[in-house]
């Protein structure tokens, strides 16, 4: 017998959740979500002395004697063009969490626009966003809910071509994981509702599970970890006929970070090496305690 496709019933579901969720306080739709800085006692502040820190990326080795060090960015990268819809639509995407207490970040694009944004915690059930944080020059947000899940770390890492990344999320609202190996700097210019060029990371894709979802939609704003299981970037682009994802410069996670006044949760709520044999099971996890978690758009 054939299945009525997952994500048209998600959409059906969640967009009725939405409507029951939003409280009657004479916001109009799509306030809480403007593009602009938040009050920074929206978010967990910098430098709590509860276990918060102020993340710094690793500075970029320099590639001498060819040791794979992944070099600073630069305008000679490859380019690549992303069209972003002049007219926001319903739409899924994923997000993870930064801090328990209800900072989550995921890609601008999955939330830009939205009227309404949910973090989806299980069947007819969900979180409401109540501040959105959008980085005016790369593709990330930042999320303030109340109540959050387990956080992961960030790595401390330089990354390196050649090195292995596995990223989580909801490609067409199923859940899915990815094992990739990172290829390079590139330059990717979204084009459309808003238009920015930034620095991303590419990766070609080895393993994926399953392997049968079609295309990559719905996993942007999930994150790309490496064999620590350590955060290395979020996932903001990907061709699956290609083979390819593309995550966010780590230069752009900080700057959101500090931008949005929030800070991540130290030494985060996951430790333990990911690999070959365990990274789909690791996503499950993941998933499981809503540490990596669908988001909804109701535009």
């Amino acid at each position: 017998m054939r299945r009525t496709p997952f994500i048209a019933i998600l959409i059906v579901v969640i967009a009725g959740l939405a409507d029951l969720l939003l409280p009657e306080d004479g916001r109009r739709p799509g306030d809480e979500n403007r593009m602009r800085r938040p009050d920074p006692g929206q978010f967990v502040r910098r430098g709590d002395a509860d276990g918060r820190e102020v993340w710094k990326p690793p500075a970029d080795a320099p590639d001498r004697g060819g040791s794979g060090g992944l070099q600073a960015p630069s305008a000679s990268d490859p380019a690549f063009s992303v069209a972003i819809p002049t007219d926001k639509s319903n739409s899924i995407g994923t997000a993870f969490s930064l801090d328990r207490r209800g900072v989550w970040m995921t890609a601008r694009h999955v939330v830009d626009g939205c009227a309404r944004v949910l973090i989806v915690t299980g069947p007819r059930r969900g979180v409401r966003v109540r501040q959105t944080y959008i980085h005016p020059k790369a593709d990330l947000a930042v999320l303030q809910t109340r109540g959050g899940a387990p956080a992961v770390p960030f790595t401390r890492q330089t990354l390196r071509r050649g090195q292995t990344g596995y990223h989580f999320g909801y490609p067409k609202g199923e859940p899915a994981a990815i094992q990739s190996t990172l290829i390079g700097r590139r330059r990717m210019r979204s084009v459309g509702r808003y238009n920015v060029t930034e620095p991303v990371v590419a990766w070609a894709d080895r393993v994926r599970v399953p392997d049968s979802y079609g295309g990559l939609g719905g996993i942007s704003g999930g994150p790309a970890m490496d064999g620590r299981g350590e955060i290395i970037g979020v996932t903001v682009a990907g061709s699956k006929r290609r083979g390819r994802s593309f995550t966010t410069a780590l230069t752009s996670l900080a700057a959101a970070l500090e931008r949005s006044g929030a800070a991540a949760e130290r030494g985060g709520g996951r430790r333990g090496a990911i690999d070959s044999r365990n990274f789909a099971e690791v996503g499950a996890g993941l998933r499981k305690r809503l540490t990596v978690a669908l988001v909804y758009c109701a535009a």
